[in-house]
């Protein structure tokens, strides 16, 4: 048995597959659900806030390297990379830092959705908000996030110290007129982090996490983390998830907190909650029967250009046949 952790935010990442004899480095608790943290409701689950649905699929872009060129048609997700038109994209996700209010104007003009691209559970030296970590004692982040450069794993369980940085970043989000909000890096009780964080540790705090941007109006989508899923589906207004097809993890997750199979993005589309599944590699054989999968289950999947940056595209499942890139 093995699971993943397998981001791509803004440049290549390298996969990390963990067999299950490594587990025990992780300092992972034995009780799953959210018994374990004393939960049992979503408690401020949002209301008046964008919800995504599973039976009115969205078309998603996502762009992440750099600013966002609203006359380019491959980064508007109009194109593919070949030059092939493809059905406008009724979603963009789009970095907080590189883009402007005028920017997510620009797109709500067109009717499109916008969401906000920040990380929750990682201290990335180059933020422009980095002085706000290092101003914390004793340091609060430990191991480097492996496979990105000035990145390093946050101790969430010092909540009440990380909120108000992740709660400042949200506020920017409003600020600049985003409708929603995707944090990324939710997923340190499964990594190495440097710190013995638990399941219940990373339930609390992705809970917190959505609470920050619900008291904002904001809509807020769960990031990956699909061993969680079965428990933070109520408590997030949509999904979006990595490399599910690829790894055939999408409905069915190995849990290494207590060794147990659960249920994984029907989660939310039981909910009927939008899920958005962005794959990388060409599986072309595969790409046929994924596709029919995806739609059978309301899941939205495209394939885009490994680290989504601004010069790469997406081959969604709506085209009738993908394309070599």
């Amino acid at each position: 048995m093995s699971f993943t952790h397998h981001l791509h935010r803004h440049a290549p990442r390298l996969v990390r597959r963990l067999r299950s004899g490594a587990l025990a480095a992780l300092a992972l608790t034995s009780a799953a659900g959210l018994t374990a943290v004393g939960l049992s409701s979503p408690a401020g689950a949002a209301t008046g806030v964008w919800s995504p649905t599973a039976d009115r699929p969205l078309a998603f872009q996502w762009v992440l390297e750099d600013t966002l060129d609203l006359d380019d048609p491959v980064q508007m997700g109009l194109q593919d990379p070949t030059g092939k038109p493809l059905p406008a994209p009724d979603v963009y996700d789009i970095d907080l830092e590189y883009n402007s209010a005028a920017t997510v104007s620009a797109l709500h003009a067109m009717g499109k959705k916008v969401i906000c691209y920040i990380d929750v559970g990682v201290y990335e030296t180059y933020r422009d908000d980095a002085a706000k970590f290092q101003a914390i004692t004793p340091r609060i982040w430990g191991n480097a996030d492996s496979g990105w450069n000035d990145s390093y794993w946050l101790d969430i369980r010092r909540v009440d110290e990380l909120a108000p940085i992740m709660k400042a970043r949200m506020q920017r989000c409003k600020d600049k007129g985003f409708d929603a909000v995707e944090p990324d890096e939710m997923t340190g009780w499964s990594n190495r982090s440097g710190f013995p964080l638990t399941y219940a540790d990373q339930i609390r705090y992705n809970i917190a996490v959505a609470s920050w941007a619900h008291e904002l109006g904001l809509s807020v989508g769960m990031k990956g983390d699909l061993e969680q899923a079965h428990d933070l589906a109520p408590y997030f207004d949509w999904n979006l998830t990595e490399e599910c097809y690829q790894y055939r993890e999408c409905t069915s997750v190995y849990n290494p907190a207590d060794g147990k199979t659960y249920p994984g993005l029907q989660s939310f589309t039981k909910l009927n909650k939008a899920v958005w599944v962005a794959e990388y590699k060409p599986m072309l054989k595969r790409w046929s029967t994924i596709c029919s999968d995806s739609r059978n289950r309301h899941f939205n999947t495209a394939r885009f250009q490994l680290g989504l940056p601004n010069n790469g595209g997406r081959v969604p499942c709506a085209t009738t046949s993908p394309t070599v890139w």
